[in-house]
């Protein structure tokens, strides 16, 4: 898939670049951001054909077009950027109108859900954009929750809810104090829009247990006495 190789192309001149614009550390957490995403997103459009998925490709080959413009086009970036390319043109081509869902399953998840479960998973690139030149200890915790509130909560675990709304804040102003102001400003709002999808009823819903057991069929007749 067109997304997947142009992710690891990228990735190859990220983490090749000597501290441009990322240092080290930084440029470990995007690429993994890349390459988690397209991975996502590729297996998205192929089995479950959803327009979310859709949706995702555009949001990735968009900031792959950035990583264009702040990164010095050299060796492994050319490439990149023409498999970034051919990706625009496969995601926003019209033959892929006919094979996407018309509509969304009726036992998928919904909006929030899906924007809770991949916002946690972007908190792990989120931290290299928002701290370029390095990553601390500290800042590396509100990734690390991400993925493990992702985990628990695709899983339908209530725990992996009750962490998204309470943990992830706290978390997020910690690793913003650490950031540039800009990067302050992106963990910030990055984390209080997860908090904000966590509180809401529909992510409560999509892991609400089903009843064990239906409650059995009524008799409209009358009921047999006993001893009968």
């Amino acid at each position: 898939m067109i997304l997947v190789i142009g992710a690891s192309l990228w990735t190859l001149h990220i983490t090749t670049s000597v501290d441009e614009p990322f240092a080290t550390d930084s440029a470990v957490l995007v690429s993994i951001g890349l390459l988690m995403f397209s991975v996502i997103a590729a297996a998205g459009l192929l089995l479950p054909r959803g327009r979310w998925a859709r949706n995702l490709g555009r949001g990735l080959l968009a900031f792959e077009a950035g990583l264009a413009v702040v990164t010095p086009l050299q060796g492994w970036a050319i490439a990149a950027l023409i498999a970034t390319g051919l990706g625009i043109v496969g995601v926003q081509g019209r033959w892929l109108d006919g094979w996407l869902r018309r509509l969304p399953a009726a036992d998928g998840p919904g909006l929030k859900t899906m924007a809770l479960v991949l916002g946690c998973l972007a908190l792990v690139p989120a931290l290299g954009i928002a701290s370029p030149g390095g990553v601390v200890f500290r800042q590396g915790l509100l990734g690390a929750a991400g993925i493990v509130i992702a985990w628990g909560y695709s899983k339908a675990q209530m725990w992996g809810l009750w962490s998204a709304r309470i943990v992830l804040a706290p978390l997020a102003i910690v690793a913003a104090v650490e950031a540039p102001l800009a990067g302050s400003i992106l963990l910030i709002t990055l984390g209080g829009a997860l908090t904000w999808f966590a509180w809401s009823s529909e992510a409560r819903i999509a892991i609400s247990p089903l009843m064990d057991q239906l409650p059995g069929p009524r008799h409209l007749g009358p009921r047999p006495r006993v001893g009968e």
